[in-house]
């Protein structure tokens, strides 16, 4: 992104002309109050990565049945891809528990002959070897993004992984998208993991929002049946 620079208008200072960036202000608040109350925690210890798998059984597993449970008998969600992963985990201050996570799957694990799971749904010819909008090399898909049913408190919220936080103590405090964070870390991980390009199964709904955010991501084919739509 890059940093404008702002011009007063004549017998106004810069300063001024500051004030008057209404939509800057909000998000300064916005990510002042984000960061009271949520901290994204890049997953590096045995004990991280076994809160990461446990909390995706639980979205993925118990709340959604988007995976079977048969398949985790331990409690825990995981699987090869996640050895060829970059991993985050959503931190909720004041309690001090993990609420959300997510993964990145890098380039090299279909060096190891695995999959992304996006080929298993897209046109196989959408991620072709020489598609210049997603160069094989630099693409990395976006994976187990989830969070808490405990802290998705909107109306409707129960139909999505993801979702709105109100501090109790305020209720005019309220966060709409816990996954701003999550958003983020995927930028962070993207970056350490000398990646370029991002892919990924969304449902519309979390599309929607993040465009509301500005993030926008370009369809590579028609809906599909995974899980839902």
């Amino acid at each position: 992104m890059s940093r404008a620079t702002i011009a007063a208008p004549k017998g106004q200072t810069a300063q001024a002309g500051r004030q008057d960036a209404p939509g800057e202000a909000k998000k300064e608040r916005l990510s002042t109050v984000y960061g009271r109350y949520f901290d994204c925690v890049p997953v590096e210890t045995a004990e991280q990565r076994t809160e990461a798998f446990r909390l995706r059984y639980q979205v993925y597993c118990k709340e959604h049945n988007f995976e079977d449970e048969s398949d985790n008998p331990d409690g825990y969600e995981q699987d090869q891809l996640d050895d060829h992963a970059l991993h985050t985990l959503l931190l909720h201050r004041p309690s001090e528990t993990y609420v959300g996570t997510v993964r990145l799957i890098l380039p090299d694990a279909e060096e190891h002959g695995l999959e992304f799971p996006i080929r298993t749904v897209c046109d196989p010819s959408l991620l072709r070897e020489n598609n210049e909008n997603l160069p094989q090399n630099y693409t990395a898909e976006i994976s187990r993004f989830a969070v808490s049913k405990n802290f998705r408190r909107r109306d409707g919220d129960e139909q999505t992984t993801v979702g709105g936080y109100n501090d109790d103590e305020d209720p005019r405090r309220l966060i709409p998208h816990i996954s701003l964070g999550l958003m983020q870390a995927i930028v962070e991980m993207a970056r350490r993991g000398g990646v370029t390009h991002l892919c990924a199964m969304m449902e519309p709904a979390l599309l929607r929002m993040l465009s509301r955010l500005g993030i926008h991501f370009n369809n590579l084919g028609p809906r599909v049946e995974y899980h839902g739509t």
